[in-house]
């Protein structure tokens, strides 16, 4: 494995990070507010229908392949 490419994070149990996210605006939310603020989100906008009828089930033996061939490069 090279260390180069790792990135190591000590948790400080002291200095917990919230994040930036409103969360009492965002339960104030309907759903037709979150789907419209989703869908003007051009970063990361909601999967289709179609889209989600294609993902596939993964075993934890599955991603933990995928983790150690990514992690070999």
């Amino acid at each position: 494995m090279n260390d180069d490419n790792i990135t190591r994070v000590r948790l400080d149990p002291e200095n917990v990070s919230h994040g930036k996210t409103d969360w009492e605006k965002v339960e104030a939310m309907t759903e037709e507010e979150i789907d419209k603020a989703a869908e003007a989100d051009s970063d990361c906008l909601p999967l289709s229908q179609q889209e989600l009828n294609e993902f596939r089930r993964t075993s934890i033996t599955d991603a933990d392949l995928v983790v150690r061939s990514l992690s070999s490069c």
